[in-house]
């Protein structure tokens, strides 16, 4: 099959030698060029309509990455257990920590230091989609504008690209990775792809055994690439173990700790512990009516990538070990599945054109790229889907609110006190206190006068008089307000043992 741009079926050109045949080749590839760099756009601009400064997937996004990076910054924010264990990596704080001054140098008192933290991951995130064309132009270009388009317009791509964790960015790693380890790839290509896969592991390194899987499967026994391979590698490993001791770590102790305290002690299962049926249950509840599809399709485009087939195999059965799920833990399986799908679609449709090759090639896997869309579109909205496009918003806007108004200190009034942020989104060093809803109106009453501000539920009952709600966001049970009073905070009126970092600590948090 040819590997080079221009045709949409997978039969090789036959050059006649005439004039006509050499334009119409010249004019094929120009329009898939102008395709690709359509398809390219039009992911930018969904990633753009996506994008929130306060949008919110896990909490992991605010206390481990930007609330890090705003310590780092600027040296205010809230430290949770997992880093004052030691348990993660200082890269992607620092990755953030560097647009977040941009931001505030550039517009000083606006959100653009969020903005551009934000941006900065989601521009690592994009790089899964030209690789995703990469890979499947090695088949054809009608393969590589399929899965360009798959990759641009399905909607978990579009979703998790635009959020702070590091499965995307691992994800994108990868992918990367892929894409630069072809077949006879040069020198440079092949140490470049090391460094990624190398990056991808140092993002989660919980993807090792599937990174592994797939250098071995791809390279086998070449042992010149493997060579090359090591030094990229070695090179990213050496980059990060400089990171873990400017940060004073010891090398990769953040791995080792996190091992000790999710596994050894257990820790992970008081977030929640699954079933060996979990990731099907909520792979199922993400592509519902498409799921038979997706994963048919995804076998059947198997055999085109061996290597990363068995790359995402080991991934699921490394994740089905851990107690803990989250259907972001298994994204490299996922989006590895649908890449697989992509490939397997176009495959089927030229097979069609291979068995009727009178039928115009153009149209059908341009229909066939619209179904993807239709079908993402359709699950983008379901009410069964896990993602929620806007999801704890509100709170985060709130907490810039009373930034704006200059709290001298803020009580969060809600048990998942996480929803409000903590110094990121002040972008100030004022005092944050938790007030327990089990005791709140006796808290209230008794520390008051300590803060000026209060992130709570609407109509709270165990507000004091002295406050009053200036504003409300969010919907159903994630709707918060704010509250705000006149006068001063006085420090001594609210105890430390109030403060959200204190009852963090106190409380393992």
């Amino acid at each position: 099959m040819d590997s080079g741009e221009g045709e949409w079926t997978p039969e090789q050109v036959r050059h006649d030698g005439s004039d006509i045949s050499e334009v119409r080749a010249r004019a094929r590839s120009l329009t898939h060029r102008w395709l690709v760099a359509a398809v390219l756009l039009l992911a930018i601009v969904l990633r753009g309509l996506a994008f929130s400064p306060y949008a919110v997937h896990h909490p992991d996004e605010v206390f481990q990455y930007l609330e890090q990076a705003h310590r780092l910054a600027f040296g205010s924010g809230i430290v949770p257990w997992e880093v004052r264990h030691g348990m993660r990596s200082w890269l992607v704080p620092l990755m953030l920590a560097g647009p977040m001054r941009l931001g505030d140098v550039l517009a000083p008192g606006s959100i653009l230091y969020i903005v551009l933290a934000r941006l900065a991951a989601a521009a690592i995130a994009f790089a899964a989609v030209p690789s995703a064309w990469w890979l499947g132009r090695r088949i054809s270009p009608a393969h590589g504008l399929v899965v360009l388009a798959v990759a641009a317009v399905w909607y978990e791509n579009v979703y998790f690209s635009v959020h702070v964790l590091t499965e995307p960015l691992a994800v994108a790693t990868f992918f990367s990775a892929a894409a630069a380890l072809a077949p006879g790839a040069s020198r440079p290509r092949v140490i470049s792809g090391g460094a990624l896969l190398a990056l991808t592991i140092v993002f989660r390194f919980h993807y090792a055994p599937a990174v592994a899987v797939f250098a071995l499967l791809l390279l086998g026994r070449r042992s010149r690439e493997w060579r090359w391979l090591a030094l990229g590698a070695a090179l990213t490993l050496a980059a990060s173990a400089l990171i873990d001791l400017a940060m004073g770590q010891s090398p990769f102790g953040w791995v080792v700790e996190n091992i000790r305290q999710n596994v050894v002690a257990d820790k992970a299962s008081g977030f929640g512990s699954f079933g060996p049926l979990a990731y099907a249950e909520m792979s199922y509840a993400q592509w519902q009516f498409a799921f038979v599809p997706i994963v048919a399709l995804a076998l059947f485009g198997a055999r085109r990538f061996p290597a990363l087939f068995a790359a995402a195999a080991i991934n699921l059965v490394v994740h089905l070990l851990i107690g803990h799920k989250e259907y972001r833990f298994v994204l490299l399986t996922t989006q590895i599945l649908l890449f697989l799908a992509a490939i397997g679609s176009a495959d089927l449709v030229a097979r069609l054109l291979e068995w009727r090759p009178r039928l115009p090639a153009f149209p059908l896997f341009a229909v066939l790229i619209g179904l993807w869309a239709v079908i993402s579109a359709t699950l983008a909205f379901s009410d069964a889907s896990y993602l929620r496009w806007r999801r704890f918003e509100g709170g985060f806007e709130l907490a810039r609110e009373a930034a704006h108004q200059h709290a001298c200190g803020v009580a969060i009034a809600v048990d998942n006190y996480w929803a409000t942020g903590g110094q990121a989104f002040l972008h100030a060093a004022t005092p944050l206190y938790f007030i327990p809803r089990r005791s709140a109106v006796q808290s209230f009453a008794a520390t008051a006068h300590g803060y000026d501000a209060v992130i709570g539920p609407p109509a709270d009952t165990a507000l004091p008089a002295s406050f009053r709600v200036v504003d409300c966001r969010g919907d159903g049970s994630e709707r918060l307000c704010l509250a705000t009073r006149d006068g001063a905070c006085h420090r001594d009126a609210a105890s430390d043992k109030l403060l959200l970092q204190a009852v963090m600590e106190r409380h393992g948090r």
